[in-house]
């Protein structure tokens, strides 16, 4: 008789609390997360500090709210979907039409058929999407969507066409001068609904849609109706986004067809994506990342906001798959004592070879943003190339040096890329370049030195757990193979 042998990393991964849907455990977490932030505003405001923050908090929980509703359709379905805005925009116009057509119709009542209108959308689109699988179902999704953007900006006599729908009113009590009244309104509904989300994602129809998510054709074999199931999953995502999109519209008091734009999407599939796609907290993480990169940066450079997003799409895409939650999640075997010993030996192996390379960075980055920065004493934006001229031989001998420095860093630089796979080279080498042109184009050489370091060193620690796991693999493969049967 043959019996099976458990690895450290298996039997750690059977005894690991996990945090199951309606124990007590989870509810007392969402209680505690729920106390704590409900008192920010009071803290902010005693420190003295601008009400904005406050208002910045409120929507990072809509986001989170509208990322975590997402995901039940991109991480635990498998659908990509580019046109969940619509949803967000249904919402957004059911509750402020509602509200602002029907002068009667209570705050609350607007509120509940925002979501409502945002599942019976869902179905009706969902019908058709689904008839479809992949790159096809992604389409539709996005014809959809552009469908639902179309109407609300053409569509003046209803939807205000590109106006959008102003002075939506509100109750008194949204009115607040300090904006705590709303965040503490939309903290409790948040909470409430990712709770009910993560109930959903851990019940039987939860992990069935896992299933599907993994092998829809083996999941319909035993009987499951595929098809149902997934329209179901897009109802669930399309309710509780129509529900961000109506706290959206109050926090507003106003709603426009942008809501419903195709970049919305791909703003919540960039949360997604950075937080942890197959994790249920990622979302929630990366719409508050987004959303503080979002502030910071269009404050002061809006016009490079989409190309930020799309950098961040191709960092995240090479450099962490699996987004910071997955990141996270994959330590679980770095208490073994294999994994202290492995990492140990890599970084001596590749310490010496990285700080070549990272020196490298830091003065190709720094060098060339000194060369090309208008108006600094190397380019002086008056001056031009005569031979007459005496600036012109002073800057000569200066353009030689600089030019065998150039030369020294940028040999540095090689040196440290040599040291790595072909692969591996050119995502460095995009890692020190795309920074550099940001910087060039924002004239800020701090700044991309900064973003630069950052990024290099991003990428080697995952160069580490790549080859480190790869040779956890190589070795736990090897032990199974010459590991005796027990009989």
């Amino acid at each position: 008789m043959k019996t099976t042998q458990t690895t450290p990393a298996v039997e750690r991964a059977a005894t690991r609390p996990r945090l199951e849907a309606g124990s007590d455990k989870t509810i007392w977490l969402f209680l505690l997360a729920l106390v704590i932030l409900f008192w920010v505003p009071e803290f902010i405001l005693s420190m003295e500090w601008p009400e904005y923050w406050i208002t910045f908090l409120t929507e990072v929980f809509i986001w989170s709210l509208f990322a975590v509703a997402f995901n039940v359709l991109m991480g635990y379905t498998g659908m990509v979907s580019f046109g969940q805005a619509a949803y967000l925009g249904i919402g957004g116009y059911t509750a402020g039409l509602l509200l602002k057509k029907l002068a009667w119709m209570p705050f609350w009542l607007g509120l509940v058929a925002a979501p409502i209108g945002g599942a019976l959308a869902a179905a009706i689109i969902g019908y058709f999407c689904i008839r479809r699988t992949q790159i096809y179902f992604a389409i539709l999704t996005l014809a959809f969507g552009q469908i639902v953007y179309l109407i609300a900006f053409k569509w003046y006599d209803f939807t205000g066409g590109d106006n959008g729908l102003i002075g939506v009113p509100v109750p008194e009590w949204v009115k607040d001068p300090t904006f705590s009244n709303y965040y503490k309104f939309v903290l409790v509904i948040a909470i409430v609904a990712v709770y009910i989300l993560w109930r959903i994602v851990n019940s039987p129809f939860g992990k069935t849609l896992s299933a599907i998510r993994e092998n829809p054709e083996r999941t319909g074999f035993i009987g499951v109706n595929v098809k149902r199931y997934q329209l179901y999953a897009f109802m669930v995502a399309g309710f509780f986004s129509g529900l961000a999109g109506a706290l959206m519209m109050v926090n507003e008091r106003s709603v426009y067809p942008d809501l419903a734009h195709w970049t919305q999407s791909t703003q919540v599939l960039l949360m997604s994506l950075l937080g942890g796609v197959y994790t249920f907290f990622g979302p929630i993480v990366g719409a508050f990342l987004l959303q503080t990169m979002d502030a910071d940066i269009t404050q002061d450079y809006p016009e490079i906001w989409q190309l930020f997003l799309g950098s961040v799409l191709i960092l995240i895409l090479f450099g962490l798959p699996g987004g910071i939650m997955g990141f996270i999640q994959e330590r679980d075997f770095a208490s073994s004592d294999d994994y202290a010993t492995r990492m140990r030996k890599l970084v001596l192996t590749f310490s010496r070879k990285f700080w070549f390379f990272f020196a490298g960075v830091l003065f190709f980055t720094a060098f060339f943003s000194i060369l090309v920065e208008p108006g600094s004493w190397w380019i002086s934006e008056e001056w031009e190339f005569e031979l007459t001229n005496l600036i012109t031989w002073g800057i000569i001998p200066r353009t030689i040096v600089q030019a065998v420095i150039g030369g020294i860093v940028f040999a540095l630089l090689l040196r440290g890329v040599r040291a790595f796979s072909p692969i591996c080279r050119v995502l460095m080498l995009l890692c020190s370049l795309a920074p550099l042109a940001l910087h060039i184009y924002l004239g800020t050489p701090l700044s991309g030195i900064l973003i630069s370091a950052l990024l290099v060193l991003f990428v080697y620690l995952n160069l580490l757990h790549a080859d480190l796991k790869a040779a956890f693999g190589r070795q736990h493969r090897m032990e199974l193979r010459t590991a005796p049967s027990v009989s």
